[in-house]
């Protein structure tokens, strides 16, 4: 695959980003220049860094290939995308990128379901919908990770109890 070029929205560069704290990594594959300026407007105010794909090569390419921090949102404009692109579109998934989707325009449920697209804004696009949309994904990141229980089998638990007695050992000898 090719490698990406970093392209990101006007005025926003990564050293800007850094430096004032924006906090979630978004890339847009637009197909027109109308609905890229609509996006680059929905997301200005939004805390986030706006990256540009203009192919999905480019895409596939930033989401699985380049080195973290990776885009944790897509953006896709469903209405202009070829059949062939939809089909390496699903590479993000199979090569591990698990981010979240927003699509825009008509995306039928069967699509939806085998990219896992999280939201979908239909045409007309109205003012702060995708704003709105990202800034919910925003708020979803911090809980997406939940703690798995651990099992532990009677001779885990044993190897517990001796390491908990020689902790409680060590820290009576320190203190005396």
């Amino acid at each position: 695959m090719s490698s990406h070029p970093r392209v990101y929205a006007r005025g926003t560069s990564p050293q800007t980003a850094v430096s004032s704290g924006l906090k979630l990594r978004v890339i847009v594959h637009a197909a027109n220049d109308q609905r890229t300026e609509w996006v680059e407007n929905e997301l200005s105010r939004a805390n986030a860094l706006i990256q540009y794909g203009r192919t999905v090569d480019n895409i596939v390419a930033a989401l699985t290939e380049d080195p973290p921090p990776r885009p944790q949102v897509l953006v896709v404009d469903f209405d202009a995308i070829a059949p062939a692109d939809l089909f390496h579109l699903h590479a993000i998934r199979e090569l591990g990128w698990c981010g979240r989707i927003i699509g825009l325009g008509v995306v039928p449920n069967p699509l939806r379901t085998s990219l896992g697209i999280e939201r979908v804004l239909n045409t007309p696009l109205r003012t702060h919908t995708l704003r709105d949309a990202v800034c919910e994904l925003e708020t979803g990141f911090d809980a997406m990770t939940t703690r798995i229980p651990v099992v532990l089998d009677e001779p885990a638990k044993a190897m517990l109890v001796r390491s908990q007695h020689v902790q409680v050992a060590v820290a009576r000898a320190r203190t005396r």
